[in-house]
């Protein structure tokens, strides 16, 4: 009961991963969040979200947001 699932886990971040787009990262981030700390054992969580295929004109490869949350 003190323990978390990491399986339900990552299938929770993979719905909202494939669920209603986002025009940005950061909403992706800030979603995979909320859910995660929507379970009262966690009390804080670190997302980043990759992007490898981002629409930058420059050379690079891959662009990363990380975003730190607690309850």
């Amino acid at each position: 009961a003190n323990t978390v699932n990491y399986a339900e886990l990552a299938q929770s971040v993979a719905d909202i991963v494939q669920g209603e787009p986002v025009n940005l990262i950061e909403t992706l981030a800030q979603r995979i969040a909320d859910r995660v700390l929507g379970d009262r054992r966690i009390r804080n969580v670190c997302v980043s979200v990759h992007k490898p295929a981002a629409p930058i004109a420059v050379e690079f490869s891959d662009v990363v947001v990380t975003i730190s949350r607690s309850n």
